[in-house]
């Protein structure tokens, strides 16, 4: 069984920002719990883009689309969104995910993190857009997971600034407010990018201020990141990063997939398919 995919164009969030945005119901029609944001990496876009291109065209398994498929049944119980890059900046040799409404970031979506890009707001604002086209009125008030994978995690990095940033304000916007009160748990798959620096986030002001917040951590790693020898900087990055978290009494589930077997792009992707919904 399948639920089936909306494909919806331009979606309205912040100040005149837009997002393509895939989305799917619950497979389990009872008990639904959360809603699911997820953003994906490098090379992953809708398939039709994707047979076009020669390099990216060999990742079709991974396409936006099927990803869909597998989150929907690896957690049959929730809502699926998952938020298009607004850029994809084609190369001859790859393609490169660029979230440029989220984040700002150079040519090839490298980040360059602020204190406040909007980003959380944007989410929110997409989130409302979304309910207006699929007619599924709980949506609003479910609890969120926000995952992302690879490069998507620029994006998680950077709700990680606006928290800090947002903490101490007063009048804060409503939306925004019952947004972050929403906000469950956070996942990082493999997370990477082509930079040498913030790949994780390792500014303890701003690891103290989501502490604040409750919200639980998966960190799910694979050889391919963590263990490149070419990029000693992510492991380093990625270690500092759950253990100030722990320090701070942040609930933290870390596990390194794929430990035995050569690190390859193959591991880097199956880290979809080895998530799991711990929550049922």
């Amino acid at each position: 069984m399948e639920s089936k995919i909306f494909y919806l164009n331009k979606i309205p969030g912040f100040a005149g920002r837009c997002n393509d945005i895939l989305y799917s119901s619950p497979l389990r029609v009872t008990a639904v719990h959360r809603l699911i944001v997820f953003f994906g990496g490098d090379v992953q876009d809708l398939k039709s883009c994707m047979e076009k291109h020669n390099d990216s065209k060999r990742y079709l398994m991974w396409s936006l689309e099927n990803t869909l498929s597998i989150l929907s049944k690896r957690f049959p119980q929730s809502h699926i969104m998952i938020v298009r890059p607004s850029r994809m900046e084609i190369k001859s040799y790859a393609v490169f995910s660029c979230y440029d409404n989220f984040v700002p970031g150079d040519e090839y979506g490298v980040p360059s993190f602020k204190p406040n890009n909007n980003a959380l707001l944007h989410l929110s604002k997409l989130l409302r857009s979304v309910l207006t086209q699929v007619s599924q009125q709980d949506i609003l008030g479910v609890n969120l997971t926000l995952m992302a994978f690879s490069k998507g995690c620029v994006v998680l990095n950077q709700f990680l600034h606006e928290f800090h940033h947002i903490q101490n304000q007063e009048n804060l916007d409503e939306n925004l407010k019952d947004l972050t009160k929403r906000i469950k748990d956070i996942w990082w798959l493999d997370g990477g990018h082509a930079g040498t620096k913030d790949t994780w986030i390792n500014d303890k002001r701003i690891l103290e201020s989501f502490a604040k917040l409750g919200i639980k951590v998966y960190v799910y790693v694979t050889p391919y990141q963590v263990n490149d020898k070419r990029r000693p900087w992510i492991k380093n990055q990625e270690n500092l990063f759950c253990k100030t978290l722990q320090e701070l009494h942040v609930p933290v589930q870390r596990t390194l997939h794929f430990k035995e077997e050569k690190p390859s792009l193959t591991t880097h992707f199956n880290v979809l398919t080895v998530i799991k919904d711990i929550s049922t």
